[in-house]
């Protein structure tokens, strides 16, 4: 069904190539897990099998891919769009459409099907998504797990043969993660559509793909059973940052070797992590530095996002604020940084109304990170971005250079100084954008759902940050 062979890719003016000499074959049916560590090179190999990469991305590519046959060279991006289904990491970037039921019609609607048959699909891709109750929600208003669920239903609705999914659950709180697998392991199981899968919660997808894929440096360095790979190569695995499996890992430390299905069923009963729990810190006292006061915020379609909150967080605590997709934590912090202004009630930043700042002094206060990073990334290199807003401070130039090198060695970027910021991974541009707001040293960070994208290894290293950030 898909056949890579001798495949070599570089972006544009880059001299490291993202892929190495891939050689990959995929039957029909199959279930694979791709793997690997941020920036390995997962996201560009799955843009290569519908075209993408390099027919709009550019860049230098050689080798050949086949899918069910077809020379991908030999054919446009749309000509292979019911062959290969692609849900990107950032389900903005698909969204067409102004309510959820016209972007899922939008793919059929340019296939030329009848009305029927694309009320037919609509319906039954939204039902299968858990969104036919939302099919007349402005999509612009959806909540990030929304938007990938509406994306995921998008391509649904084209009936592909293979479905590519680039971290489809980044976004999703554990209800929605859950949909979306059994979603999954329905479509493969039951309607033998073939699933590539790119996901960094091992633990939650390890009993649906039959094998796996893993990459580093562009290159692939395992490919098998995925029971046998997470049994076998364990210590290939942890060296590179993939978090393992819980029960492997417990396994592991106990020299207990667990059966296939111990493994399913025993990842189904445990929840959160084991290592890494943060100790128990002392409550913070004093004067509150941020009062919210009968908050609340409307949206233009009726929707009311905030109801009444009421919340105070004092200087020098890390606050983790925790809800279902929907529930509004990113309207809350978008009201805290000034983006949206409160219906009702008032926030208040060390005494003073922050209704009286605009958004540009408020920022001087508050370093905001976006859910999507790419809302903040706008320059043509690394080092630019991360030296934009102490440039427009004015900050001497040895200053600036000081702390964007200290910012980016933070964020374990400097490598990539002259990179542009999209060709990096998600999982990249999101440290990037950390990045960019350390430099600025804020008062406040308010980061929103920062560890999208990331492995395991990252996903640590930048905490241990935040920490010592928050407690320095």
């Amino acid at each position: 069904m898909i056949s890579i062979e001798n495949l070599t890719y570089y972006y544009p003016d880059s001299e490291e190539a993202s892929l190495d000499n891939i050689n990959l074959t995929v039957e029909e049916g199959e279930f694979i897990l791709l793997l690997g560590p941020s920036g390995c090179g997962k996201s560009t190999l799955v843009q290569c099998l519908n075209g993408i990469i390099p027919k709009v991305a550019g860049g230098d590519l050689t080798g050949e891919i086949f899918i069910n046959k077809k020379n991908v060279r030999d054919h446009k991006v749309y000509q292979l769009s019911t062959d290969v289904g692609l849900v990107f990491q950032n389900p903005d970037t698909q969204l067409f459409g102004l309510t959820v039921e016209e972007d899922v019609a939008f793919g059929p609607e340019n296939l030329g099907i009848e009305r029927e048959g694309i009320r037919a699909r609509v319906k039954h891709s939204l039902e299968t998504v858990g969104l036919k109750d939302l099919k007349d929600r402005f999509t612009f208003t959806l909540s990030g797990g929304e938007k990938q669920r509406t994306a995921i239903a998008g391509n649904l609705a084209m009936e592909p043969k293979i479905l590519v999914l680039d971290e489809p659950t980044s976004d999703l709180d554990p209800a929605g993660t859950k949909e979306v697998f059994e979603t999954l392991k329905h479509l493969n199981r039951d309607r033998k559509i073939t699933i590539i899968l790119i996901e960094h919660k091992i633990d939650e997808v390890m009993g649906l793909a039959d094998r796996s894929v893993v990459m580093d440096k562009g290159r692939i360095i395992l490919d098998g059973n995925t029971y046998d790979i997470f049994s076998q190569d364990l210590d290939v695995l942890e060296e590179i940052g993939i978090h393992l499996p819980q029960l492997m890992g417990i396994s592991s430390l106990l020299e207990v070797r667990p059966s296939y299905d111990d493994i399913v069923s025993g990842l189904g009963s445990l929840n959160g992590s084991f290592k890494d729990l943060p100790a128990a810190s002392h409550p913070v006292r004093g004067v509150p530095q941020v009062v919210f006061e009968n908050v609340e915020f409307g949206y233009h379609d009726g929707n009311q996002a905030l109801k009444g909150v009421n919340l105070e967080i004092r200087r020098g605590e890390f606050v983790a604020l925790i809800g279902p997709n929907g529930s509004g934590k990113t309207t809350l912090l978008s009201c805290l940084i000034g983006l949206n202004r409160p219906t009702a009630g008032r926030i208040l930043i060390d005494g003073q109304d922050i209704r009286k700042r605009g958004v540009a002094e408020q920022a001087q206060v508050v370093g905001y990170l976006f859910q999507n990073p790419d809302y903040q990334l706008f320059t043509d290199t690394v080092y630019e971005e991360v030296a934009f807003g102490l440039k427009n401070r004015q900050s001497r130039p040895d200053d600036i250079e000081k702390r964007v090198d200290q910012a980016l060695e933070m964020m374990e970027l400097s490598v990539y100084r002259d990179r542009h910021p999209h060709s990096l991974s998600r999982g990249q541009r999101q440290r990037l954008a950390v990045a960019s707001i350390l430099s600025m040293e804020p008062d406040i960070i308010v980061l929103d759902e920062p560890t999208t994208g990331q492995d395991r290894g990252h996903l640590n290293k930048f905490l241990a940050r935040m920490k010592m950030l928050n407690q320095t």
